[in-house]
């Protein structure tokens, strides 16, 4: 791992994160591991923004000239209120940003989300979801990154279940305005499933962040062998990723999906790509959790 020794000075770059929680973050120590091995004068913090604060914090990024900053829950979809600019057609579609770029006091905000899950999806599983069938848990802004992903990968058919059932109808609803050649169902219960065929099922919600939170759902329900792909990174092992390897499925975790996005995010800022996701995962690796 390089030295991760950071001098400040005058002219130092600062770049950071936006959550609630967010000390459990990792970012910090991958942005700051790569803005020291590539010599970057930059630093990267992890700030707790309430929600009632987020607008504040957004301004201080204009005021501040902080030049960019990473959103993750639960403010990624009323991130979308306070940039000036989206320039991606995608990540207007879903309605959701983990990246913002300040150029100039002008905010632009970016969903580095998709690219990083379809990254992992296929370094780390192998699957491709064209012409397969997708059950996405969750419906927050990390569930509308995967779901749109999948979609615009062109997934046959996409299941979306969630606890608070509006808002699972509210993202298919969204999805079918923008995808209306793909089948979409949001499930009532997930009993419905045992008469589907599964090829992909995600985690994107935060049951298991926690030691006693329970696996979101039970894979025994399913009628045939899936793919299962946790979002959640820390613990490195949930409940339902435990779950899924009793049952014999093949599995990962986060972290893959965190450095591609991460990478994503980086590039945005420095222009710097060639390597990164590579050494990013390295420094994951390299963690205990």
């Amino acid at each position: 791992m390089p030295d991760s020794k950071v001098t400040i000075n005058a002219q130092t770059q600062v770049y950071g994160i936006f959550g609630s929680p967010v000390r459990h973050s990792l970012s910090p120590l991958i942005h700051n591991s790569l803005f020291s091995e590539l010599k970057i004068n930059a630093v990267y913090e992890a700030f707790e923004v309430e929600k009632e604060k987020l607008g504040l914090a957004f301004e201080a990024v204009r005021a501040l000239g902080i030049r960019g900053v990473n959103v993750t829950i639960p403010h990624k979809e009323a991130a979308m209120n306070f940039v000036d600019e989206v320039p991606e057609d995608v990540d207007r579609c879903v309605g959701a940003l983990n990246t913002v770029v300040n150029r100039n006091g002008k905010l632009f905000g970016y969903n580095t989300d998709g690219k990083g899950f379809l990254t992992a999806l296929r370094e780390e599983l192998s699957f491709n979801p064209e012409g397969k069938t997708v059950l996405v848990l969750g419906a927050g802004g990390a569930a509308r990154g995967v779901a749109f992903s999948a979609a615009h990968a062109h997934a046959e058919r996409i299941f979306i279940y969630n606890r608070t059932h509006d808002r699972a109808v509210g993202l298919g609803g969204y999805l079918e305005e923008y995808f209306p050649e793909i089948e979409i169902e949001v499930l009532e219960n997930l009993e419905a499933l045992k008469k589907e065929k599964i090829d992909l099922v995600v985690n994107a919600t935060s049951c298991g962040m926690h030691a006693s939170d329970p696996s979101p759902i039970d894979l025994h329900l399913l009628s045939a062998k899936a793919n299962v792909y946790d979002l959640i990174y820390a613990p490195a092992e949930t409940p339902f990723l435990k779950l899924a390897k009793k049952c014999g499925l093949p599995c990962a975790n986060g972290l893959g999906m965190l450095a591609a996005q991460a990478a994503v995010s980086f590039e945005l800022w420095t222009g710097k790509r060639e390597g990164v996701r590579e050494r990013m995962l390295e420094v994951l690796k390299a963690c205990r959790f």
